[in-house]
């Protein structure tokens, strides 16, 4: 049960309205086992179920319908007591600015931000509208809705599906910064959801293209009984760069010098099919993604475009107090690079979870990885970073296991 403060900042002369704050969070930790090609690497896992996070959102009833609201969100690792890294522009570079999901920025050790939601809106008849940073509407609506696991854990399936995103520069693959957005109210069982963020860039850059950081988000959800469907796609505008020689100072051959400006992609898509239908005994579930990034680090060269194609299927079965959950992923990924094979991988999860009351579940979660052509896909954080290996090996394999307590407040 939510813990409610009431913000006594209330009885507004005008209309006697009142405003309510609620704090909530949750913890979440696991033992965790993660093996990759005979690299072992065993800890306190966070975040193994669902994320550790600590919250504030209210709202104001202004009369006539419409509420003020808000929300201030941050991601935290319980193991360490560090929160996630945020960033400022939608892109790489600048003092704190970590790489999505990251718990270090590159200054150090990073304190709590609210990375996670840090918006203020209103909404009414009309919908909803909100001004900050936010969930993207594709991966919150989208990707995480029809994984079964959300994207937590050994069976994390943007370890693939965002393969991508991981090896990106930008930081738009879950959250964004800059954000407008906007949630229309629900028509014959229909909501669209619209978002563009900036990155906002001086126009006159030398190394940075204007519009780099700019994007958008929408989508199209369905709900009727127990069917729902979701369509979405975003987009982040970005200009390639090469990696800068820290000793020579130089780009590579053939690519001019960009001293002080680090190695980016460029623009980077993201578009997802999901559905689900409630059978009542069990739940089906399916998501497709699909991945481009222009200048991604494979393809050797700026121009160049790679691309990465998922399909998921999961299942849920509820048995009182239990549910278990199956899923099974395969990918595919262009790199780009003329001639060469598509990297192609596999990701299977299997896991339980009992709820010893309505704020508190114990969990098991186990997953396994394949890879072929070449590819390096890995169950999340194996060797710190999903999408990464311990090893240089070609076509390694990974799995992951996770045992652990999952409290909500």
């Amino acid at each position: 049960m939510k813990k409610t403060l009431i913000a006594l900042a209330a009885v507004a002369a005008v209309g006697g309205a009142s405003a309510q704050v609620t704090l909530y969070g949750t913890v979440d930790a696991g033992v965790t086992r993660y093996e990759s090609d005979g690299n072992i690497k065993t800890g306190l896992g966070n975040s193994q179920l669902g994320s550790s996070k600590i919250g504030f959102m209210g709202t104001e009833d202004l009369g006539g319908g419409m509420n003020a609201i808000f929300k201030l969100e941050g991601g935290l690792a319980n193991d360490t007591g560090a929160g996630k890294a945020t960033n400022n522009s939608n892109q790489a570079g600048g003092s704190g600015n970590g790489a999505a999901g990251a718990f270090t920025s590159p200054g150090g050790t990073q304190g709590l931000v609210f990375q996670r939601y840090a918006y203020v809106g209103a909404n009414g008849s009309f919908g909803e509208v909100r001004l900050g940073r936010d969930y993207t509407n594709t991966f919150l609506y989208a990707v995480t809705t029809y994984d079964v696991f959300g994207t937590n854990g050994p069976a994390d399936s943007s370890a693939i599906t965002l393969n991508l995103a991981g090896r990106n520069a930008l930081a738009t693959s879950a959250n964004a910064s800059n954000l407008i957005g906007y949630t229309s109210p629900v028509m014959g069982g229909v909501t669209v959801r619209l978002q563009a963020f900036a990155g906002e860039n001086a126009n006159n850059l030398k190394y940075a293209g204007s519009n780099d950081g700019n994007g958008y988000s929408a989508q199209a959800g369905y709900a009727a009984g127990p069917l729902t469907v979701s369509l979405a796609q975003q987009q982040t505008l970005g200009t390639a760069k090469a990696a800068v020689n820290p000793t020579l100072n130089t780009a590579g051959a053939g690519l001019a010098s960009n001293t002080g400006v680090p190695a980016n992609n460029g623009t980077y898509t993201q578009a997802a099919v999901g559905a689900s239908y409630d059978f009542g005994m069990a739940k089906v579930m399916f998501l497709g993604t699909r991945e481009e990034l222009v200048g991604a680090a494979t393809s050797g060269s700026l121009t160049s475009t790679s691309t990465n194609v998922t399909n998921m299927i999961g299942l849920i079965v509820p048995m009182g107090a239990i549910n278990y959950k199956l899923s099974y992923a395969s990918a595919s990924q262009n790199t780009g690079v003329a001639g060469a094979k598509d990297n192609n991988g596999t990701l299977t999860g299997l896991g339980v979870d009992y709820a010893m009351s309505k704020r508190t579940k114990l969990y098991a979660t186990v997953s396994s990885v394949t890879n072929d052509g070449g590819s390096a896909y890995s169950a999340a954080l194996v060797g710190g970073a999903a999408g990464s290996t311990l090893t240089g090996t070609s076509n390694p394999t990974s799995t992951g296991a996770a045992l652990g307590i999952n409290h909500t407040f």
